[in-house]
């Protein structure tokens, strides 16, 4: 873990990827059974994607200044906007964070593509999907283990574009932390790159007031969301 001038830190993440979150992705994570060829095919990619991934977090943590139903403040740093309260409220710190997984399961799938390959393609743009996905999951881990102290617990992560954060969010989140210092940029359309790329919020407070406070999703609106954690 290194830690640069503005304070941000970054790690190297290892990723544990699952075959249901690669399903989840393809959508049929919740189909039973799954046709035994698909199978074998997301086995086969996912072992061939492995070493294309590439896991890299940055992280900045500052403390709560205020937090409202509509916006949120850090010391030091312009405000988010959105329903962040209710996902992040127990918190008394929050690390703004971005993590990676580079661009080498992008560019392959891309080959693919270009070779007539679509379904290849396809499935390993969800894998790659998974693995950003679980990129976070190792970031969040992270934070349980060196940042929080006795007694605290982590928040589930928070991004924008979801639950009513609006994606425009990015902007601030950039000017926050400095994601070029694991080689992803922010398009004006607000997407990253590379594709594969998350950012987010994750809180950090006291234990038993965040698992009083329960799983977010308890509080969104998008009953249907395929990311949707019921505990």
């Amino acid at each position: 873990m290194a830690c640069t001038n503005n304070g941000q830190r970054l790690v190297d993440l290892e990723v544990d990827l699952a075959t249901r979150e690669v399903l989840r992705m393809m959508g049929g994570a919740h189909r039973r059974p799954i046709e035994s060829d698909v199978l074998s095919l997301v086995s086969r990619l996912m072992s061939e994607a492995a070493p294309c991934v590439q896991a890299r977090g940055v992280y900045l943590i500052r403390e709560v200044e205020s937090m409202t139903d509509r916006e949120l403040t850090l010391r030091g740093c312009p405000p988010f906007l959105g329903p962040i309260a209710k996902f992040l409220r127990p918190a008394q710190r929050v690390a703004v964070y971005v993590v990676t997984i580079g661009d080498a399961i992008e560019r392959r799938a891309s080959q693919w593509a270009s070779e007539g390959h679509s379904v290849e393609s396809y499935t390993l743009h969800a894998i790659g999907s998974a693995a950003a996905d679980a990129a976070v999951d190792a970031l969040v881990e992270h934070l349980w283990t060196h940042e929080a102290g006795p007694g605290e617990g982590v928040t589930l992560p928070f991004s924008p574009g979801y639950c009513g954060m609006p994606l425009e969010q990015q902007q601030t989140l950039f000017e926050i932390i400095e994601p070029a210092a694991i080689g992803v940029t922010l398009l004006p359309s607000m997407l990253m790159v590379p594709l594969k790329s998350v950012s987010g919020l994750a809180g950090i407070g006291n234990a038993k007031e965040i698992e009083i406070h329960g799983v977010p999703c308890e509080y969104c609106d998008l009953e249907r969301c395929s990311m949707r954690r019921e505990d």
